[in-house]
This record gives structure tokens, sequence and C-alpha cells, in this order.
């Protein structure tokens, strides 16, 4: 039986799986491949490669400690978490299966898509579902944000700094009219499109509009990039029964990424601690491992107190 099995191959399962390499654990790091979200990066006509910080290449040094360690690594997808006596079974697609004292889970999340012509086609080509990771390149241009909950509004506040002009296409009322939907919707450089309806992205090599259907009326609205923000979808099927998860799914872990199962910890996009970028899940997989690795010590319960 393993000391530690780490599912996962994002930002916070390769930071999990460093700590645990550096710790000496005898750890198993279980996924298909390697850097999840961070693979895909968004492109945009005026902007150059060199210009874009890729999170790739923040969590290259994580990857290059865990190449040459082929014996703890396992390529494949996960079907399985099971409560076994002493600790955990976990099953993988080709019915193998791997006993571990500890886990720590490191699936991630995918944003809701909209599922309307154009979108597959422009996605990462104009658009993309993470206004907190590519704000920073729409300073003096026109964004186009689409959802109506806190994410969506987020998302508006970070941009509406820097771009001339953000305009939030909103299915519903949603937490538009919640004391931070009144604060983020009353810039001067923000327009709401209430009760409007995504029916089209068009484009040329990149997304250049978006079309709605607001009250049967439909609109043609220019933009230099869209930012799909509905709720995010937790990848967490394996553990449903097994912890604690909020409305959403997303797994609920304490300060030390300690589930409600003893023995089992959750890093990363996949949580309620909301590391939804990469320098988080980095801090959250390290975290996670340390917690493991105190578990493991007998220190499961406790936390850390002064004299």
């Amino acid at each position: 039986m393993h000391e530690l099995i780490i599912i996962g191959g994002g930002p916070a399962g390769l930071a999990a799986s460093a700590y645990a390499v550096r710790k000496r654990m005898d750890a198993l790091f279980i996924s298909r491949g390697l850097g999840g979200r961070t693979k895909r990066h968004l492109k945009l006509p005026w902007v150059e490669d060199y210009q874009v910080a890729l999170g790739d290449e923040t969590i290259q040094r994580f990857r290059t400690q865990l190449d040459y360690l082929e014996f703890m690594r396992v390529r494949a997808g996960v079907t399985k978490i099971e409560p076994v006596d002493g600790g955990f079974r976990v099953t993988v697609s080709d019915g193998k299966t791997y006993d571990a004292k500890t886990v720590i889970l490191a699936t991630g999340a995918a944003g809701a898509t909209l599922d309307v012509p154009g979108e597959k086609e422009y996605e990462l080509k104009g658009l993309c579902y993470s206004a907190m990771t590519y704000a920073p390149l729409v300073v003096d241009r026109r964004a186009v944000v689409v959802g109506d909950e806190i994410l969506a509004l987020r998302a508006v506040a970070e941009l509406s700094r820097i771009a001339t002009e953000v305009i939030l296409i909103a299915g519903t009322d949603g937490d538009l009219d919640t004391v931070v939907g009144k604060n983020v919707l009353s810039a001067e450089n923000v327009v709401v499109k209430r009760q409007a309806r995504v029916i089209e992205i068009k484009g040329d090599e990149y997304a250049r509009s978006i079309i709605i259907d607001q009250d049967g009326r439909q609109q043609e609205i220019y933009t230099d990039v869209i930012f799909i923000e509905k709720q995010l979808i937790p990848f967490s099927d394996l553990v449903v029964g097994l912890v604690e998860m909020d409305e959403c799914g997303f797994i609920k872990v304490d300060s030390r990424n300690r589930t409600s199962m003893p023995g089992l910890f959750a890093a990363g996009d996949v949580t309620t601690s909301s590391a939804f970028q990469v320098l988080m899940g980095l801090g959250d997989g390290e975290k996670a491992a340390l917690s493991a690795f105190d578990f493991l010590l007998g220190m499961g319960g406790e936390d850390f107190e002064c004299d």
C-alpha cells in the first residue's frame, strides 16, 4: 500500500506530486496528461506570444521533477475511489487497482459552454472561459462577458478597469441585483443586456461578434474578445457520497485541504477554495501534500496551536 495517491495532472496535482517527491514519500501520481488547462492558450490578433505569461511555463519546473520518475507515474484515467481497510483503493480505466493510505484529488473544473454555432470554432481564438487569466490583455479594448452570476460579475469588475467598454450578456437576472452586482454594473463603461440569449458567435480568423436575442429581437454586437463566464463544473464525480460538497458539486475543504473524510484531501479548482489561477493551484497542491504527510505522521485531526 502506497503512502499517497495523487489524482490529476493540472497545477495542483503537479505541485502535490513534486512536494511528495521532495518529502521522499511513497507516492503514486495518476493522470492522463500533464498541465491541465494551462496547455490551452487564448490567441488574440493584437497579442504576440511573448507578451503572455503562459501557465505552462510557470509549472514547467514541476513537470521536470516528475518526468524521470516513471516508477511513480500511471498514465490513465481514474474510474473509482473507494475506502478500504487502512486507506483507499483507486481503480483506473484499464481495470487495475492501486491502494494508498491517503489520496489527494486534484481533478479540476471546466467552464460551462453555450452550445451555440461558432463557439467551438472560435474557442481560444478571441473566445475563452477565464477573464481572470486574460483580462490584462484587454487594455483599451472592447469586451463581451456572458453570464449572470458572481463569476461573470467578477469578470466585468476586472475588465471594466482596463477596457474601453464591457458588455454583459445576462440570460437571467441572476446575481445582477445583489449588492455586488449593483456595485460592479454601476461603472460608466459597463453595458448590461438583461434577459438576453446568445444564439451565435461570428468572425473570421478570430471571433469578432456575438449575436443575441433579447425580447424577440436579434442584435449583433461587435467586440475584440468574448469571455464565457458561466458556472464552473467541478470534476468531483469520483467522490460523490464519500465527502461533503456544496450545492454546485465543489468539494468542501478546510484551511488545510482536508475533506470530510479522514485521509482524503482535495486541491485546486475541484474544491471550494477557489484556486482558479495557476499560482493559486500550485500552492493549494503543496498544502494538500503537506497535510497528507502530517496525516501519515498521526496528525490527522489536530491543527497547530500556540502554547
